[in-house]
Formats: C-alpha cells, structure tokens, sequence
C-alpha cells in the first residue's frame, strides 16, 4: 500500500461508523463473518484491537483458530483486506481502556464490553474504489438476474423477509468470507449482493470477483449485511457458481448479527 492507503484505512479504522467485518473459522473450516464496528488500530497498522460483546461464535473460533481476515469499506467505496493473527483478550489493561474510550461505550452507562481484543497484522490488501455508477450498475445487474433465479420455499424460508429487504438496499454494505489455502479465512467487502427469494444470494460485485475469482463451487460462504442504522445480519451456504453473469449462494442458514437478537438463528431449518 501507499502511504495515502495508509492514512485513508487509518481514518477509516478510527471511525465507529465505518463498516467493518471480522471473518473466523470454526472446528471444521467452516467461515463466519460478522460486523464489528469497534475494530481499531492500536498501534499504527501493526495492531488491531476490538471489544468483546456478545460474539460467543467468532469468540470460540478466535480460542481454537487464531487466524483472521477483516475487511473494511470507507464511504467512498475504498475497500481493505487485512489478514492477521488473533493475539487474545484482556479484560483489563491499555486494550481495554482504549476501547472504552469509544464515544459507544464512553457516553452510555448501559453498554460496556466484556473484553478486548488483539489483532497482530500480517497483511493488507487494498482494491481499487470501483466508483458509485460503477456499483450501481452492478446492482441493477444482480437485481435483474434475481427475477429469473429466485429459489425458496415462503413456508420455510432461509431469510425472512426483513432480511431480503436489508439485502435489497444499495446503500447497505456487505461482506463475504471463506476459507483460503492453510486453513486461513478470506473476507472482502462488497456492495451488490442481491436476495433472489428466500434461499438464494446473488453477487454480481467487482471486488467479489477480484479477490474470489478462482473459487471453486461447493465453498461454504459466510456473507454479512448492515445497514446505517445499524441492522445486520449473516446469512451462510454454499457457492453454487456463476450463472447469468452473477455468483449464487444457496443458502442455508440465517442469524441476526445486532442487538437485540444477537446470534439468534432465524431461519426454519434449524
């Protein structure tokens, strides 16, 4: 990266608005994508640091894989890639107290973080910003396509309906996760992501296909949604390829990613 790379993902890692994931995986290789807004650089970009609330999966996964991938998009469609190795937690200490410092915590007595976080990174990878009429055609594109490959059951479906229209925003920003080589998680932002029915996501996003071109089918896939306000959720399945011009993701699985529902599973196949 340049050195304006530098100080744009600075800026952009020191805001608590800006749109930021944490990708894990579990026991078995499977990835997990979550917002976390609290994600901070501590020392430069040699170190990460976030708090600990409420994330009792990518908690689990921290303790048994400590390898990491954070993506994070600015609001001029910069987008980073960082890959790194989870530290620990403190529940004392600078970590900890640097964090708190986060308008979030510091100006509400009814939120407090049970932890800090620590990241060391290994790597960044900055995408070229593809620019906002770019992306909104990319978004009509995945949009059109979703009218021919709708896939669910309305009785039983993956995503309720609040979740497909958070997926049918432009301004809502994404990111998808998978398993790279050496068992390492992947994750990059991304913005056209369209619900096509209740069971299916459909990329059509030039930062997808720059980082995720070779995927093979058949990869789990983790992709999270938030919104400004904010909401978020994750939905999980398999890559079922391209088709139409767009990547599918049949899925199978759906969890809220904010207060108040926390990781609670929302789909009907549990």
């Amino acid at each position: 990266m340049t050195l304006s790379d530098d100080a744009a993902l600075l800026r952009a890692l020191s805001s608590d608005r800006t749109p930021k994931f944490l990708a894990t995986l579990d026991e078995k290789g499977a990835p997990n994508c979550v917002p976390v807004t609290t994600i901070q650089a501590y020392d430069g970009l040699n170190t990460l640091i976030f708090g600990e609330f409420f994330m009792q999966k990518t908690r689990r996964n921290l303790l048994q894989n400590p390898r990491v991938a954070v993506a994070v998009m600015d609001d001029a469609f910069r987008s980073w890639r960082i890959q790194g190795r989870f530290l620990g937690f403190q529940e004392t200490g600078d970590w900890v107290e640097f964090i708190n410092q986060m308008p979030l915590f510091r100006y509400n007595a009814y939120t407090s973080i049970r932890a800090a976080g620590g990241i060391h990174v290994e790597d960044v990878l900055a995408a070229a910003a593809p620019g906002k009429a770019a992306l909104t055609l990319h978004f009509l594109r995945a949009s059109a396509a979703a009218l021919l490959l709708r896939r669910g059951d309305p009785a039983r479906p993956c995503m309720p309906g609040r979740v497909q229209e958070k997926f049918r925003r432009l301004r809502a920003v994404r990111a998808a996760a998978w398993r790279g080589k050496h068992d390492h998680p992947r994750a990059c932002c991304l913005m056209a992501c369209i619900a096509a029915g209740a069971d299916r996501l459909l990329l059509a996003d030039p930062l997808f296909d720059a980082c995720a071109a070779d995927l093979p089918a058949g990869t789990a896939l983790a992709v999270a949604v938030i919104t400004p306000e904010p909401v978020a959720y994750q939905v999980k399945g398999r890559y079922a390829g391209p088709r139409f011009g767009v990547k599918i993701l049949d899925c199978a699985e759906c969890y809220s990613a904010s207060p108040p529902l926390l990781g609670e599973r929302l789909d009907h196949r549990q």
